[in-house]
């Protein structure tokens, strides 16, 4: 072979090598170009759906909060005044609390007439008694006064009875309340019933004359109860 064909065909071979290099580098720099190109488009397409879906999310947010129930002031108000309304008076409610109030209050008592203490209580102790002339006890106490004195109750109660005794005539008795019961004996003129409600101060009827106890000067005569048992009138009913 010839040197000039030699030289020829070795020249040519560098240049084909060259522009091969060349080639691929630029297909190289191509893809890598690309691919780039591909990875920021694909992360603006997920940015655009990210933001897509927040704004539905959002949407969807605001779509349920705008749905719920407005519960206003006024309504719950209306609810109220509705419920307190339909519950229905109780007249049992109201007794109950006027019995407690009436049993939680302090119970005063006065004097069912004015006049001095001519006789007192004994339960032991024996009393002279000028109509039977005798010496005996004495289950209340008298109280002097004229004869068609006006009788009040001593105070608030419920007339149990009016009866008549041979030996205190006509006698009205009280329910007073706390266990006390009261006997006004020797009255005329009765203004009360049994059953009848009275209060204190109230005129149930007038002083007469005790048919065991006429040869004394005109009086009342009252017993009073505790518990069914005689007790002393004036500690009982805290007038000593």
């Amino acid at each position: 072979m010839k040197y000039s064909e030699y030289h020829s065909k070795s020249k040519f071979k560098g240049s084909a090598a060259f522009y091969i290099i060349i080639a691929c580098c630029l297909l190289a720099i191509g893809g890598a170009s690309w691919f780039a190109a591909a990875n920021i488009s694909g992360r603006n397409s997920k940015n655009e759906s990210s933001s897509g879906n927040k704004s539905d999310t959002s949407s969807f947010s605001s779509s349920k909060i705008e749905s719920k129930p407005d519960i206003s002031s006024s309504g719950i108000s209306e609810n109220v005044e509705k419920h307190v309304s339909d519950v229905p008076y109780s007249s049992a409610e109201s007794t109950s609390s006027a019995e407690t109030k009436e049993k939680t209050s302090v119970r005063t008592y006065s004097m069912p007439i004015q006049g001095e203490v001519i006789k007192n209580y004994s339960e032991k102790e024996l009393q002279y008694s000028a109509t039977y002339g005798d010496m005996r006890l004495h289950s209340g106490i008298d109280i002097a006064c004229e004869d068609g004195t006006a009788v009040s109750a001593c105070a608030n109660g419920t007339v149990l009875s009016v009866e008549n005794s041979s030996e205190f005539g006509c006698v009205i008795t009280i329910d007073h309340g706390d266990g006390i019961t009261a006997k006004y004996a020797a009255i005329k003129g009765v203004k009360v019933k049994a059953g009848d409600k009275v209060s204190a101060g109230d005129i149930i009827g007038n002083v007469t004359t005790v048919p065991c106890e006429c040869a004394d000067q005109s009086h009342l005569h009252l017993e009073v109860y505790k518990n069914g048992h005689a007790a002393p009138p004036l500690a009982t009913l805290k007038l000593d």
